[in-house]
């Protein structure tokens, strides 16, 4: 294990290599949401905690799929309580509920304080589990194909919207169409609207 490597991250792994039957996936989607948090951070406020939090749920948020039917049905319910059910060293009990809330939200419903996942949660943990989940789950989006077909995502203003560029090789009308649907949420807390730019590599604003 490399010794830059958190307490955190190592357990993370850990749990990783015991479920991820695809590692590449969610390695790419951690990726790409951390540069969405990163891009986003002037709106969001949040910082480098929150971002390993993000970091943890977003490399296990499929690890549902090792005990799910083979077309994953629950699988984002089943990744949550796989999280919640394992022992942290490096999380408190509210930091795991946390992950496995941001893991849960990856996909399906929205967040709702009715929901069991987020009952007793203080707002403010409600309101860092929401932009999590929005990174995640548009995200995962740019991953449709699990193809690693996006280089990166950036974010910049556009007048009164926001705009995200994202940078590829190849093709990704499939896993823009999905980012587009899955940023429900982010739509949701964003102030303005949002709007997904593809770009290639030499063109892309630095």
């Amino acid at each position: 294990m490399n010794r830059s490597t958190t307490p955190l991250q190592q357990e993370t792994e850990t749990l990783l290599a015991r479920h991820e039957r695809e590692p590449e996936h969610p390695r790419q989607v951690a990726r790409l949401a951390l540069e969405l948090h990163d891009a986003l951070r002037p709106i969001h406020g949040q910082g480098a905690h929150e971002r390993g939090l993000l970091e943890c749920a977003a490399l296990l948020h499929d690890i549902g799929w090792s005990v799910s039917g083979p077309d994953g049905k629950g699988h984002h319910k089943a990744s949550a309580r796989m999280i919640r059910e394992s022992t942290w060293e490096s999380l408190s009990p509210v930091e795991v509920r946390c992950v496995a809330a941001v893991a849960r939200y990856h996909r399906k419903a929205l967040p709702d304080p009715d929901h069991e996942d987020l009952q007793g949660l203080p707002a403010g943990d409600q309101a860092r589990v929401a932009w999590m989940a929005a990174c995640l789950r548009t995200a995962d989006g740019l991953d449709r194909r699990h193809l690693r077909a996006v280089d990166s995502v950036s974010a910049r203003p556009a007048g009164g919207s926001i705009e995200l560029q994202v940078v590829a090789r190849g093709t990704i009308d499939e896993e823009l169409a999905a980012a587009d649907r899955k940023s429900d949420l982010l739509r949701r807390l964003l102030p303005g609207p949002l709007t997904f730019h593809p770009v290639r590599p030499a063109d892309a604003t630095p």
